[in-house]
């Protein structure tokens, strides 16, 4: 007996074979390295502003994005070595050159404000901390495992301080307050306002010093990874589409709303 279906599976087999080389021609999925400890702008969850608008920009290129949460050391230092082919966020700095190439454009600046314990009241009046310049020897200074600071504040450990490490800005806020060093650096924008990292902190006894030097925070590709340049090309082809769009405005103005309030670490 003759089967009837065997046109119908004819057709279908067409079909399949001219979706063929339109799901060939699409880029490839891309893998990105994202910070664990930065809420707003990339949390533990892989929730932020920075991996928003990172995603947005991949999916207007065409290629879905797979975000990785790692603590930033491990982010960097995956993508200087070749392993990974990107990270977010990364900022300019000496040991980065040759080995990592930024985007385009900037995902947000950052602003570094310095922090301080409050003065005792039974103690005696401290000179006050002002600037960078008021800065002594031997003091020590919160920074964050792998985070890229302005020059102005890396040459500090030249002038004999401390720049001591820890997991997040949030940790050193409370080291500050608990007394184990003498200031501790937060990098801000509008959105990840000082009052925001306050709350998170939940520190009563530290006080805001004075404001620090501004910086600009990218995604990052590895320049001996494969993937690297491939990556950024479909990232700033992505990016200057959601910018012209609307979309990054749309994303930027979710975000403020939802931390105008409280945005947990």
């Amino acid at each position: 007996m003759r089967c009837r279906c065997l046109p119908v599976l004819c057709v279908l087999c067409v079909l399949c074979a001219l979706a063929v080389p339109a799901v060939a021609g699409l880029p490839a999925p891309v893998r990105v390295m994202v910070e664990d400890a930065a809420s707003p702008w990339s949390d533990s969850h892989g929730v932020g502003l920075a991996n928003d608008l990172v995603r947005a920009a991949f999916k207007a290129a065409g290629a879905p994005a797979v975000l990785v949460v790692v603590p930033y050391a491990r982010c960097k230092a995956l993508v200087v070595g070749g392993a990974e082919a990107s990270c977010l966020s990364m900022s300019a700095a000496p040991e980065l050159q040759g080995t990592v190439r930024f985007a385009d454009q900037p995902l947000f600046s950052v602003t570094a404000h310095f922090y301080a314990l409050k003065p005792a009241s039974s103690a005696a009046p401290a000179a006050p901390l002002r600037s960078l310049d008021d800065l002594r020897t031997g003091m020590r200074v919160g920074i964050v495992n792998g985070y890229e600071y302005p020059a102005d504040v890396l040459a500090l450990a030249a002038r004999g301080v401390v720049l001591e490490s820890a997991r997040s800005e949030v940790i050193n806020l409370r080291k500050l307050g608990a007394g184990r060093i003498d200031l501790a650096v937060v990098m801000t924008d509008p959105l990840r306002s000082m009052a925001l990292v306050e709350r998170q902190a939940a520190v009563d006894n530290i006080a805001h010093a004075f404001v620090g030097p501004t910086m600009e925070s990218f995604i990052g590709f590895s320049t001996s990874n494969p993937d690297g340049e491939r990556q950024r090309l479909l990232f700033n082809a992505g990016f200057k589409t959601i910018g012209e769009n609307g979309q990054r405005s749309l994303i930027e103005s979710r975000w403020k709303k939802r931390c105008a309030t409280f945005c947990p670490e």
